[in-house]
């Protein structure tokens, strides 16, 4: 080879790297990287990450003193958790307590929260919960809920993530549970 040759093939090879470089960027600005209302937890992703640490310990607090039960159709669960946010989506196909939680259209929701020490049911709670599927929010539901249950409609099959806020007075639990709807 030549040296023109030679030359050549390295500046088109410059070329056709920054070029792909250019097109990467383009393709993700289109696509909006990084611009996703995240709202786990009700709170932006940044929020969530400077004081995931404070969330962690009103967890706690809330679970010593008060029992929660979450119903969604025909599964209960017991406690607040917020555990499952750390696991893939994919590993629900292995997990059958999490499995088919959600229908397609009609499902139902109840929290029922008793005092631990006079196990007494509280009922001035508030309590929020929202719907998300893992790829957009597109389909999000969010639901204040009230005493008793409560109806909402799932509009797609898919995967979903189940997160909750429950308060009362001072103390404030959440919740995250990853499913998907049948």
């Amino acid at each position: 080879m030549t040296k023109t040759t030679t030359y050549t093939i390295f500046v088109l090879k410059f070329l056709f790297s920054l070029g792909l470089i250019f097109w990467t960027i383009k393709m993700t600005m289109s696509a909006n990287v990084g611009q996703d209302d995240d709202n786990t937890f009700f709170s932006t992703y940044h929020k969530i990450d400077d004081n995931f640490n404070e969330i962690s310990k009103q967890n706690d607090i809330f679970n010593v003193k008060y029992n929660t039960t979450i119903k969604i159709n025909d599964k209960n669960f017991e406690s607040l958790s917020y555990k499952d946010i750390f696991l893939s989506q994919r590993i629900i196909k292995k997990r059958a307590d999490r499995k088919n939680i959600l229908n397609v259209n009609s499902n139902t929701i109840s929290i029922v929260i008793t005092d631990i020490k006079t196990s007494k049911v509280i009922t001035n709670y508030k309590a929020n919960v929202i719907f998300t599927t893992t790829v957009d929010h597109k389909d999000d539901l969010n639901i204040e809920l009230k005493n008793g249950i409560n109806n909402f409609n799932i509009s797609k099959k898919s995967y979903w993530n189940i997160m909750g806020k429950v308060t009362i007075g001072n103390d404030t639990g959440h919740f995250y549970l990853k499913t998907n709807s049948k």
